[in-house]
């Protein structure tokens, strides 16, 4: 078999999405081809899983559009899983002509109009956006229905390039203290005060990641904790970025692409969650990794505070002592 998936982005749901394809390729032996954004493909390259990356032209769409369904039939696929939702993804799905075409079960926009089949949605407790997408494999590829034990799943290996070890002795820390959201981000003089802590405690190093729009704020950072804090935002690809999360001895981070792909790749964690869910999308099968307020508002999902919205940082991430995570850091180390 040769089965295509549609998944084109973000950072961290690439990472969510990644369990349920070691699964289907478990149950089918399938070869996998991936449809997905090009600033994605490089990790997608380098997991063993994928046979093939196709670039989704988000950019350039109707200018890339013939490149794009060519190299969509360039392989006949007996399945296409559209794993995004969208009408976008719907209609990369239909445009590769695959024989079977299956979307999730929350598919937005339309796009449930171009799918052939859909699980049907499950009522209940709030459930992990990983084991929604394991409802779409039990829909093409079921378990054993007689109790027979499943096929023992392939790792998930990635050919990342080594990171540079520092010279240093001790714990190699990460932090991954910054998202999209301020309703995410635990403050930075919480950061700071977390990370000179764990330093004059344990010692070590620590590397703080994230993205070229983070290179002024990690700087800072950097800068505050002292001579053993590196800030590498902005000087990654995401390769690298991934090596340095699976060579730490200790990510500890907030809701983001990074802290989810270190979960991914293994690496022990302490994440710390404001106004999302990790029920929802917390590290997958991880949840007592991370570190929540109790607060009759949250979780909210909201960008913005709407119990005081006058205020830098929300209650729910400020009250969060760096007490409390130190703790939580020793205890995982």
């Amino acid at each position: 078999m040769r089965i295509l998936i549609v998944k084109l982005s973000s950072l961290g749901d690439i990472a969510h999405a990644l369990p349920a394809v070691r699964l289907l390729k478990a149950r089918t032996g399938a070869a996998i081809d991936w449809v997905v954004q090009p600033e994605y493909a490089p990790l997608l390259d380098a997991c063993t899983l994928v046979d093939r990356t196709i670039h989704f032209p988000r950019k350039h769409f109707f200018r890339d559009f013939l490149p794009f369904r060519r190299a969509l039939r360039e392989n006949q696929y007996d399945l296409v899983l559209d794993l995004q939702g969208l009408m976008k993804s719907a209609i990369a799905a239909r445009l590769s002509r695959a024989a079977w075409r299956v979307g999730p079960a929350w598919s937005r926009e339309g796009s449930h109009l171009l799918y052939d089949a859909r699980p049907d949605r499950r009522d209940g407790p709030r459930r992990h956006a990983t084991d929604e997408l394991i409802d779409l494999i039990d829909t093409v590829a079921p378990p054993p229905e007689d109790g027979a034990p499943e096929p023992p799943l392939p790792p998930l290996d990635f050919t990342f390039p080594e990171s540079a070890a520092p010279d240093d002795p001790g714990p190699r820390i990460a932090f991954t203290p910054f998202s999209r959201w301020t309703t995410k981000d635990w403050p930075s003089d919480h950061f700071i005060a977390l990370g000179r802590r764990l330093l004059a405690e344990i010692g070590g190093t620590i590397r703080i990641l994230g993205g070229p729009a983070d290179t002024a704020a990690g700087q800072a950072m950097a800068a505050a904790i002292g001579d053993r804090a590196t800030n590498l935002c902005g000087h990654t690809t995401l390769p690298t970025l991934c090596s340095e999360l699976q060579s730490a001895d200790l990510v500890i981070g907030v809701d983001s692409g990074p802290l989810h792909w270190a979960n991914l790749l293994g690496t022990p964690l302490v994440a710390i969650y404001g106004s999302t869910d990790p029920a929802r999308t917390g590290p997958w099968n991880n949840l007592s990794s991370v570190l929540t307020v109790s607060l009759p508002c949250r979780p909210c999902h909201s960008r913005t505070c709407a119990t005081a919205p006058s205020t830098p940082v929300p209650p729910c991430l400020s009250s969060l002592s760096p007490d409390t995570v130190l703790a939580a850091a020793l205890a995982r180390l």
